[in-house]
């Protein structure tokens, strides 16, 4: 038989186990008490969607199309697919209420699937027409995995379990090195692969004759635990909070969720509401107050010309804090021989205390009179990209930001805004020997610098007159802790001209503003 035809029983037997299980009546959700929040998602054949049920047992609706969800590792979040305007299925997140819901692909000629996060919640793995891809949560890239299907992302020692080559489990490192084949059983057709907490054990669904049961496998030793056998189908295996169970659908009467352990033993009905697919506990939620960097579009353009004739497209930069937590910084050098200082993060914590995370940027001390203080560099990023194909044409030179509190405020109310500011140092301003420096923005406050003010400015004397897309982004390659990163650039559409030759002032037209986005063209994504 072949894997085509093996795969499409086994897509036949996945409908099957859905069917039954959404026509079974089960326990009632409502008055339930479950072990922790369930996301899930409904079968296409009955319009999908994406919900999540409470502890109460109360079901909410997330996204009404969406599909395949999965938490972020700090449980604030959700990752699913759903259809775009084109029809094909991208890759959405949003917070777990609901709230802030963006894109994070934009794929009109593949349809997507089964997207799951990265231990540190700055990658995705995702299925694109039976390839599989690594993306990046700030939408920047993305590059080839593997050809398979069904993604697992291991939480603990960040593996990838897939499906690949004669519907076989395999694991590969996010990088693409080291695939290794797990299994090797030619008369079964193996799916849905789910990484145990502890990232030593992967359950699994596996379809051979006319049965779909459910099996553990231990990755180091490759010994198989069979946890379900009988006439009844399976189907979505989910490892329950804390490792020791497996929550699976399953078309006997009583679920249509089950709970079996995970050394094998009796399933017990958990219950549930009606066409359960693809369930994912929701982990424990994290206790760190994460800043979260909302880039704003550029602003103020103008131009200058220097004293040796370049001329310089000048523009304000701002970034608000609009996370639960400051963006904190902690710097030091062990000499002044050495020029710049190591930066780290301190993340608040709810009830109290700290975490630091090292190695997120270098400070540098940066004389432009009368600006003179500690940087902190790549803090932002411009760019100016073409807009056809949206190639880099010209990238800043900037030296990097002084973070406080007094440089603006955002507008409207934000939960968590300090009555007064908090960071209000000046960077250790005029102390080039400084061997520490702390700065930072509270939320509900701006990070914001005036057009050519230290570095605000692209060189623009050899770009050709044509359509451009001005970009600004902060935490460029993601070294700083965010609560989301998709907010992390945004844009303008400009059409530059040279309307009296190259010898003199060039202009700049605003087309459109992109205010989430890097893709502001004609056809923004």
């Amino acid at each position: 038989m072949g894997a085509g035809t093996r795969r499409a029983r086994l897509t036949v037997a996945l409908a099957a186990v859905l069917g039954a299980a959404g026509s079974l009546t089960g326990a009632s959700a409502q008055g339930t008490a479950w072990p922790a929040e369930l996301a899930f998602s409904r079968p296409e054949v009955v319009g999908g969607g994406v919900f999540v049920l409470q502890r109460s047992g109360r079901v909410r609706l997330l996204s009404a199309r969406g599909l395949s969800p999965s938490w972020s590792p700090d449980g604030r979040r959700l990752a699913y697919a759903a259809p775009a305007a084109g029809g094909m299925a991208d890759v959405y997140v949003s917070d777990a209420d609901g709230k802030n819901r963006s894109w994070l692909t934009r794929t009109p000629r593949a349809a997507e699937a089964t997207p799951r996060w990265s231990p540190d919640g700055r990658r995705l793995v995702v299925e694109r027409g039976g390839r599989l891809f690594v993306i990046r949560a700030d939408r920047r890239g993305e590059h080839f995995l593997a050809n398979g299907r069904d993604p697992s992302w291991s939480q603990k020692r960040s593996r990838i379990a897939f499906v690949g080559p004669g519907d076989e489990l395999y694991i590969v490192q996010p990088s693409g090195h080291g695939r290794r084949r797990l299994t090797t059983t030619p008369t079964a057709v193996e799916s849905q692969p789910a990484w145990s907490p502890d990232g030593r054990r992967i359950a699994y669904a596996a379809l051979e004759g006319e049965s779909t049961d459910l099996y553990v496998l231990d990755v180091a030793s490759s010994k198989v635990v069979r946890l379900t056998q009988d006439v009844n189908a399976e189907a979505s295996p989910a490892w329950g909070p804390g490792g020791r169970t497996i929550t699976f659908v399953g078309d006997r009467q009583g679920g249509p969720v089950w709970s079996v352990p995970a050394t094998g033993g009796t399933a017990v009905p958990l219950g549930g509401p009606q066409w359960v697919d693809v369930p994912a506990w929701r982990p424990r939620v994290s206790l760190e107050r994460s800043p979260d960097l909302d880039q704003r579009p550029p602003t103020d353009l103008s131009f200058q010309r220097t004293r040796s004739g370049n001329f310089l497209l000048g523009f304000t930069s701002a970034s608000d804090n609009v996370g639960i937590g400051p963006l904190s910084i902690v710097a030091s050098r062990p000499s002044r021989a050495v020029p710049t200082m190591r930066a780290a993060q301190r993340v608040r914590m709810i009830g109290g205390g700290a975490k630091t995370y090292p190695e997120v940027g270098a400070l540098r001390y940066t004389i432009a009179p009368p600006h003179q203080h500690w940087h902190l560099m790549d803090f932002q990023r411009y760019e100016l990209r073409r807009v056809s194909d949206h190639r880099l044409v010209v990238a800043d030179r900037k030296s990097g930001f002084c973070l406080a509190d007094h440089w603006a405020q955002v507008a409207g109310r934000i939960p968590g805004k300090p009555r007064h500011a908090v960071f209000h140092g000046n960077c250790k301003q005029l102390e080039p020997d400084a061997l520490a420096v702390e700065q930072g923005t509270s939320v509900g406050y701006t990070d914001r610098y005036p057009a050519y003010f230290h570095g605000q400015h692209l060189d623009v004397t050899r770009v050709r007159a044509g359509t451009y897309v001005l970009v600004h982004r902060s935490n460029g390659e993601m070294p700083l802790r965010e609560l989301r990163y998709e907010n992390n650039a945004a844009s303008v559409l400009v059409r530059f001209s040279w309307p009296r030759g190259r010898g003199h002032q060039p202009a700049i037209r605003v087309l459109r503003v992109c205010a989430d986005s890097e893709w502001c063209g004609p056809t923004a994504r």
